[in-house]
Formats: structure tokens, sequence, C-alpha cells
């Protein structure tokens, strides 16, 4: 592995190829930097009709998705059997609504999923790429996001006795 070069001697380098006329490009200083975010992967254009299709049969107005169609068109049809199952009461439990679809996506998709449901809120998340739908629904508003699970690493309390 070669030692990488002083700016001064890359310099003289330099300056001695210009005199011989020979053109040498220096490599530019390494910076650190984040990756660049992948790339969204374009769905299948059958997937969107059918998930378009499936939106204008259940009277659902997507708002904005950041989700597989397939995962889209779960949480559509399950907030649909909710309400339909709820609709001999005249009033909706919000809560109720919102637990069963965080309950459902925890059992399927893993852990970490929230859901925000109601008339009327605002909010600013921050979640996983391709877990995030909002939509509405019969004057309802679904919010079903993911968010990154990190494991927690606890000392033990011998380790914690003998650091002090």
């Amino acid at each position: 592995m070669e030692r990488p070069d002083s700016d001064n001697e890359r310099r003289r380098r330099l300056a001695i190829a210009k005199n011989k006329g020979v053109v040498v490009q220096c490599a530019p200083r390494r910076m650190l930097a984040l990756p660049p975010p992948p790339l969204p992967v374009p769905a299948h254009p059958s997937n969107q009709a059918k998930l378009a299709a499936i939106a204008v049969d259940l009277n659902v107005r997507l708002r904005s998705a950041d989700m597989p169609p397939s995962m889209q068109e779960r949480v559509i049809r399950h907030a649909r059997a909710l309400l339909d199952s709820n609709a001999d009461n005249k009033k909706l439990n919000n809560t109720h609504l919102s637990l069963c679809l965080k309950k459902e996506f925890d059992a399927v998709y893993g852990p970490a999923w929230h859901c925000i449901v109601g008339k009327s809120f605002g909010s600013f998340v921050t979640h996983s790429s391709g877990g995030f739908v909002y939509f509405s629904m019969d004057k309802l508003c679904f919010l079903l996001f993911k968010t990154e699970v990190r494991p927690v690493v606890k000392k033990s309390p011998l380790l914690l006795q003998f650091n002090t």
C-alpha cells in the first residue's frame, strides 16, 4: 500500500510535469460523505392500475405513499374492513381503528409500526424507506408509518460497579 503524497510533494511533481510538457492530473482530496440515497424502485404499471382500481372501488383517496403496492392494498382493505365492521356504531373509535391497523402490520411486517387515525390532525414524521402511507376514507384520514428499530444494549450491573 502506497503512502499518500503530501501537498508539497504533489505540487512539486505537478510543476516538474508542466515544465516537461506532460499534463498530470492529481486525484482530488478525499472527503467523507454520506452515500447517495437509494433510488426508488418503480412499481410495475399493472400494480399501480390495480391499486388505483381498488382505491376507487373502496372509496379511498390516496394522499401520499412510500410503500409497495401490495402493502398499500393490504392497509386499504384492512381499514375498509374495520370501518365496515363498525358500521352499526354511529360513533367510530379512532383509537381502536389505529390500534388494529398497527397490530396487523406489526404482526405481518415486523415491529415499529405507528398509526394515526382522525378527522383533523397534523404530523411530521420520519419513517423507514418503503414504510409510509397516508390516505383518507369516509371522512377519516389514516397515517401509517414504520420507524427503524435498533437493539438497546444495556451494560450489566457488574460492569458498572467495576468502572466506578
